[in-house]
């Protein structure tokens, strides 16, 4: 990450004066203002609709914009290379001070008014277990950044999840959602035909993250516009963010996310069209098919261009450098199969000095293909692009185990909700996030985005959502303040 409030330098360790300054920020930020915030936002259910709309636009921002980091390694190449310090996790501690001070006691003792969280503790069982990772990893430090990141983001995961409590909650949240859209489907509209960028990554540092990031958002606007009940601004913020991200999604070339956004696309209007043809999912095709062709014609030239340089690679290689990087992952995992070589640790245990013989693993690769190995070449190698690969090198069976549970679980939350909450906007929402998250884990298999900043407080809003909607089908409704 770059810019905003964070930090370039070579350093590997040791606390400068600005360290000591950012984290006494941090201190100030997690323990004085979100408190007070969520004071503020006590009993004011606007704001609170605010706050969490600004939650889901920081997700589409420069990370510099809302983030920095203490004790920052930027010569690492790993999934973070810092303590992270987020504004989303601020205002997510906010509205949970908020949600929690509007519950009362109730006659038995309990509260009144507040949804539970379910997976909350789940979640950070994972996170537990991944932590014993720490046991023999090459660079402790490094899983100690890792699970002060994921950690902390169980904040965001809990306020989405307390955040549902009614049908206006869900309606803002899904507004929000357009409106990022639509601005990045505007900037890559910008960058593409202004600036004459190639594979347009807008906001993102590369292309991949923002366009896995748009389908996400996509998906979940168009099964909630295809409800009959959803009208007036919400259902035209809904079609031009789902109009946007499609944009986005053709000018960044990513031939994966495209055919996510796809898969996901006709998924929902197959389950519309079983529930009954109608006038909302007619009008819905009619305007996407047209949309579509029209923010084509500002990225087909370089698609296709981008799917003849793919073809004319992959018929040069048999086995291409993902293959190579997960052939790395496994011999991790056949050393470490309990624990791992580390959270975190991946970027140090596949490179030259410490991982030598991981490191041999890319180097015959190159050998055989002619290239003369220069070993100060192997002193930064990249990491797996399969998550699970990632996480089974760096956190062993048993931190991996930890995540497939929490996985499944995030994705009945939705549909227990949605059969729950059959005929409401609720009830389409959560199918949406069904489709969506079924599809983003299948894409972990060759893409390891969940682990960026951006994309994981976008994930943990998504899956909080899923949670919460499952409480909110589950709860008596009790009118709160």
């Amino acid at each position: 990450m770059g810019g905003g409030w964070m930090i370039s330098g070579h350093r590997r360790f040791g606390t400068t004066m600005k360290d000591v300054l950012k984290l006494l920020i941090a201190f100030l930020l997690y323990g004085g203002f979100a408190p007070l915030l969520g004071v503020c936002l006590t009993g004011r259910r606007t704001a609170q609709r605010i706050v969490f709309g600004l939650m889901i636009l920081m997700t589409g921002w420069r990370p510099g914009h809302f983030t920095f980091m203490i004790g920052s390694v930027e010569t690492y190449r790993g999934h973070t290379k810092g303590f992270e310090i987020s504004l989303i996790e601020v205002l997510a501690l906010a509205l949970i001070v908020a949600v929690l001070r509007a519950s009362r006691p109730s006659l038995n003792g309990g509260l009144v008014g507040r949804p539970s969280v379910p997976g909350l503790k789940l979640y950070f069982f994972w996170c537990s277990l991944a932590m014993f990772s720490v046991l023999g990893s090459a660079e402790p430090s490094y899983a100690w950044m890792a699970a002060f990141r994921f950690f902390k983001a169980g904040l965001i995961f809990a306020a989405a999840a307390l955040y549902i409590r009614d049908d206006n909650d869900i309606s803002w949240a899904v507004g929000a959602i357009g409106v990022a859209l639509l601005h990045h489907g505007l900037l890559a509209l910008k960058l593409r035909v202004f600036d004459g960028d190639y594979q347009v990554k807008g906001w993102f540092e590369h292309q991949n993250p923002m366009a896995m990031w748009c389908y996400l958002g996509a998906i979940s606007l168009l099964g909630f516009l295809l409800h009959s009940r959803v009208k007036g601004l919400v259902f035209w913020l809904c079609l031009s963010g789902y109009l946007g991200a499609t944009l986005a999604i053709l000018v960044s070339v990513s031939r994966a996310s495209l055919a996510a956004l796809a898969v996901g696309s006709i998924s929902l209007f197959a389950l519309a069209l079983f529930r009954g043809f109608n006038r909302r999912i007619a009008g819905a095709l009619v305007a996407g098919v047209l949309g579509i062709g029209v923010v084509s014609l500002f990225a087909l030239d370089s698609f296709k261009a981008r799917m003849a340089q793919v073809s004319q690679s992959e018929e040069e290689v048999d086995e291409d450098l993902r293959d190579i990087l997960n052939r790395q992952s496994a011999a991790m995992l056949r050393d470490e199969p309990f624990n791992g070589v580390g959270w975190n640790n991946f970027g140090i245990m596949n490179s030259r000095p410490r991982g030598v013989k991981y490191s041999e693993v890319l180097e015959n690769w190159d050998e055989d293909r002619g290239f003369t190995v220069y070993e100060e070449n192997y002193l930064a190698n990249p990491l797996t692009e399969s998550l699970y690969w990632l996480w089974l090198a760096e956190t062993g069976w048993l931190g991996f185990s930890g995540f497939i549970l929490f996985l499944g679980a995030s994705l009945m939350w939705p549909l227990c909700a949605a059969l729950r909450l059959r005929g409401s906007i609720g009830g389409a929402l959560a199918v949406a996030l069904l489709v969506a998250l079924s599809i983003c884990y299948a894409h972990g298999l060759v893409e390891r985005i969940l682990t960026q900043t951006k994309n994981l407080s976008q994930w943990m809003i998504l899956v909080g959502m899923g949670s919460g909607l499952l409480s909110y089908a589950s709860a008596p409704k009790v009118r709160l303040n």
